[in-house]
């Protein structure tokens, strides 16, 4: 009887550890993952209290795909459950943004190259703004690897002069304002700036999970940022989506 528990205890440990790493998609917004869901095989819906998460293929790949919520609270949050639930072996965490650095515009996309939280002030303190207590560095580095493929993908959907590499600032504010865009570009030296990747990337970089965010432009984060979110908002998130089934084969 022992024997036979334990011949059966080891199949089932050999069968979980041979199960295969799923790729995690995530996007804050409905929007940023529409486009994904329609083309995933075998689908199977799960949800952890109230979040629901896309389980299937994707290109014959294992995949698991959800929608954060909008702000650093949220990104964390999903992230956390993809490391625990779901077997993630990688993120790619997609989706729109604004423009910080002055040369882009809208429709160009930024892949990360690092990832700071704009809005974390210890200065009180002496520390940089952006400097998390107990980390050396204000920055977030993503997987060279995923980067390197996001932004192949990335080029041969949209075209060199679209794409760029970049660090990404986070924060928990819709930034509609010149002067502090060009605060968040002058600090950071930050390319583009959301609401979620650098909480995403703090979590995933715990649980030693590699990442990448890729954030197509809608809108130059000033005044008119709010008119220009809302009319490019699907065109942007649709980039986005094309930039990750590419990744995907």
């Amino acid at each position: 009887m022992f024997r036979l528990l334990a011949a059966l205890l080891s199949v089932f440990s050999f069968q979980s550890m041979a199960a295969p790493e799923r790729i995690a998609i995530v996007g804050a917004m409905d929007v940023e993952i529409e486009g994904v869901l329609p083309k995933i095989t075998n689908l199977d819906k799960q949800t952890i209290g109230n979040h629901l998460f896309y389980v299937g293929e994707l290109n014959n790949k294992p995949v698991v795909v959800t929608k954060s919520g909008v702000g650093k609270v949220n990104a964390a949050m999903t992230t956390t459950l993809l490391a625990t639930e779901f077997n993630v072996g990688s993120i790619i965490f997609t989706g729109i943004a604004g423009a910080s650095a002055p040369e882009l515009e809208p429709m160009d996309v930024v892949i990360s190259t690092a990832l700071v939280q704009h809005d974390v002030d210890l200065t009180v303190f002496g520390s940089p703004m952006g400097l998390i207590d107990g980390y050396d560095s204000r920055e977030f580095i993503p997987s060279e690897q995923l980067v390197e493929r996001a932004l192949s993908s990335a080029k041969k959907v949209l075209g060199e002069e679209r794409v760029t590499t970049g660090v990404i600032a986070s924060g928990d504010q819709f930034i509609a304002n010149k002067e502090k865009v060009a605060y968040l570009y002058q600090e950071f030296n930050a390319k583009a700036v959301e609401m979620e990747g650098a909480a995403l990337a703090q979590v995933a970089d715990k649980f030693a999970i590699p990442y990448v965010v890729i954030r197509t432009m809608s809108d130059k984060a000033d005044g008119s940022a709010v008119l220009s979110y809302e009319e490019m908002k699907k065109a942007t998130a649709d980039n986005s989506v094309a930039i990750i089934l590419d990744m995907v084969k």
